[in-house]
Formats: structure tokens, C-alpha cells, sequence
């Protein structure tokens, strides 16, 4: 605190402390991937293995309406990127697909909350000894998968320097988890929306990462609105819906990506907690259920929109 002090010009800015040990917040956490026989699984976080494990017992299960991909692509440590695939029974007549929605998590490795699917599988299993990292585990210092998708990569938001947290990579989509879910997402044909889950601060945010509006701002920040109208009425948690770039700017995101690559309604949800410092990556697990229960209303009513949502045009 006092190293803080001496490098802020008097008057320049302000100093708050959000936490006296981060340490204690960071060995709080790591006994948390520990799951127990007989507790509930939405009571505590997981570790890779088990969150697999779990899928696939629910996909042998209900096989009708559950599918487990084993993997999509490998990582550089040789852990399998996996999918999931829910699915209602297909009513539809002969030749007629269903529409499609994408949800995706822990791109970042420490945003434990948000996980569902792994996508950053050698990061995540990393923060067991590292708790706060961020990156994937690319030798010898690691890229930010989330500045390395290859829609208007390189820009601001996203660092050219290995060190840094935001380091985009050494060229546009380089990364193997990169590489898998832009294939897989790819591979499904139109999908009519997709959101990628982060941890924290309470926001909807819509495209662009970077400066002005898309053509399609109207649509966008209607959806955005609403996702955040049901989060809100759920169980009253204020988020905000807002264009990314008012939080600061980005590039290379898998949300931008989603939208100027894929043609469909591409969002960032950034969960609870609203602040928080560190803490903020790393809540006690009895957050789990309070989040899943604000996010699961929200979460349907975007699939349930999915017929409505057309593909927009090549931008």
C-alpha cells in the first residue's frame, strides 16, 4: 500500500484498498475444486477431470437429450477441449434444423465462477497452484485467448508484449483452443447467438470492443437490454447493459468474433460480483447457486429467442 502511495502524484488519484490479503482470498479458493460424495454439485467448485466427468455420466444418462464431445481440439499440455450439446427432442419435419445457440466459459483460467465448459483447460487446471492466472499455459509466458480471436485482431485493448495479461499472441488466431472453437463454432452451421461468460462486474456488453457502433447497434442493445431486464427481475442484481467498449476497449474477443465473423448476436456477460478487486475471481462457492439462479432466466430467454434472431450481414 505504501509502494502505492509513493508512485500516485499527490491529487492524482485514489488509492483503495479491496483487500488487506489477497493470499487468504487466493488459499480460500484453492480447496475448493473438492468435491464431495453425496454434496450437492452446484455447493462447490470443480476440477477439470470432475467437470468432465460430470457431462458424461449426464450424457449416458439422457442420451436424447444430452451429447458429450470428447474433444474439439487439444490443447498445448494435451488436454481435450470439450463440448456439450443440450437438446430438446427434434419435432421439426424431415430437413429442417434447429437453431442454434452458443454458450461459452473460462476462456480466462481464474474466472472460476462462470465455468461450465473449460475452454482454457491447461490455464484452469494451472490455477490449482496459480489462482489468479489468466492466460493458457502457451510456452513460455502464455496468450490471452480472449485478444487472439481473428476478427480485428492486433488492436487496442491488447497487448503486443508476452508479459503482459492481455498478450494477444504472435498472430491472429494462433492459439490451439483458438483454433478449436472457431472450427467447432464454424462446424454448426448459422448459430443464432452466442455469449461468452466472464467474471465480474454485472454487465451485458454488446460489440464493438473498440470504438462507434455496429450496424446492427439497435438489435443488439435490444437483446442486451432484455437479457439484463430478466437478470434484474429474477432476483433484482443490477446489471448493466452497455456497448464493450464503454468498459474500456478490446480486440481479438471471442464476442467480436461471434458478431463480424459468425454473423449473429455475440455477447460478453461479465457476472457477479459487481466489484471486488481479486476477490471479485475468486467468490466462495455459495455464490454458485445465487449467480446460476439471476443467470438461468436470462440464459433461457436468449435460447428462447433464437428463432427470432436472422443472421446479420457481412460486415
Amino acid at each position: 500500500y505504501d509502494s502505492f502511495k509513493l508512485a500516485s502524484p499527490s491529487g492524482k488519484g485514489i488509492i483503495k484498498v479491496l483487500s488487506n490479503n489477497v493470499q487468504e482470498l487466493a488459499d480460500r479458493t484453492f480447496q475448493q475444486p473438492n468435491y464431495k460424495k453425496g454434496q450437492d454439485w452446484f455447493d462447490n467448485y470443480h476440477t477439470y477431470e470432475d467437470i468432465k466427468k460430470w457431462y458424461i455420466n449426464h450424457s449416458k444418462k439422457d442420451p436424447s437429450h444430452v451429447k458429450f464431445v470428447a474433444s474439439i481440439g487439444k490443447t498445448d499440455q494435451s488436454n481435450d477441449i470439450f463440448a456439450v450439446h443440450l437438446t430438446n427432442n427434434n419435432t421439426l419435419p424431415y430437413g429442417r434444423s434447429k437453431s442454434k445457440i452458443w454458450f461459452q466459459s473460462l476462456i480466462h483460467a481464474r474466472e472460476w465462477l462462470g465455468g461450465s465448459t473449460t475452454h482454457n483447460s491447461d490455464g484452469y487446471k494451472y490455477t490449482q497452484i496459480e489462482r489468479y492466472w489468466r492466460k493458457n499455459r502457451k510456452s513460455p509466458h502464455g496468450v490471452d485467448i480472449n485478444r487472439n480471436f481473428p476478427y480485428k485482431w492486433g488492436g487496442p485493448g491488447a497487448s503486443e508484449d508476452p508479459y503482459e495479461i492481455d498478450y494477444r499472441g504472435p498472430s491472429a488466431g494462433s492459439e490451439l483452443e483458438t483454433k478449436a472453437i472457431t472450427s467447432y463454432f464454424k462446424e454448426q452451421g448459422h448459430i443464432a447467438g452466442a455469449i461468452d461468460f466472464h467474471t465480474f462486474s454485472e454487465l451485458v456488453l454488446r460489440p464493438p470492443g473498440d470504438k462507434g457502433d455496429t450496424p446492427d447497434e439497435a438489435k443488439l442493445k435490444k437483446l442486451g437490454d432484455e437479457i439484463r431486464d430478466v437478470i434484474v427481475k429474477s432476483r433484482g442484481t443490477l446489471y448493466t447493459s452497455q456497448k464493450s467498449y464503454e468498459l474500456y476497449s478490446t480486440s481479438g474477443t471471442a464476442m467480436d468474433w461471434f458478431y463480424g465473423e459468425g454473423n449473429t448476436y455475440g455477447y460478453t456477460i461479465e457476472l457477479s460480483p459487481k466489484y471486488g478487486g481479486e476477490e471479485g475471481f475468486s467468490p466462495p462457492p455459495i455464490f454458485i447457486k445465487p449467480v446460476g439462479a439471476e443467470l438461468y432466466p436470462a440464459a433461457v430467454h436468449f435460447i428462447n429467442q433464437k428463432g427470432k434472431l436472422l443472421p446479420f450481414k457481412p460486415i
